[in-house]
């Protein structure tokens, strides 16, 4: 029984080894190497197609809207040191025409 179990190891080992140098000799062929690059430039590609589809907001936008955030809480600063009588009176919205 230890004979055949020690048999059955050694066809296990040999046969894990066999995977591994085929693994490694994969790895390292020209063809399998080159499929890999391609493949890669190609997702990097479809990364970049993906991304120039979205619109997102850049370095300039936000500068902007940061710029134009600024005036607005100065001015809304600048009504809240005022005293009551110096605000400007609020807008009347006009009133809808009767329909009837």
């Amino acid at each position: 029984m230890d004979d055949e179990k020690s048999r059955l190891d050694r066809v296990i080992e040999a046969a894990g080894d066999r995977v591994s140098r085929v693994g490694q000799e994969v790895a390292q062929s020209p063809v399998v190497t080159a499929t890999r690059d391609r493949a890669g430039a190609v997702a990097q590609r479809a990364q970049r197609v993906a991304l120039s589809q979205l619109q997102v907001a850049t370095r300039e936008d936000v500068a902007r809207l940061q710029a134009s955030l600024d005036r607005i809480e100065a001015a809304v600063s600048d009504l809240a040191r005022k005293p009551p009588s110096e605000r400007p009176k609020p807008r009347s919205r006009p009133k809808p025409a009767d329909q009837g």
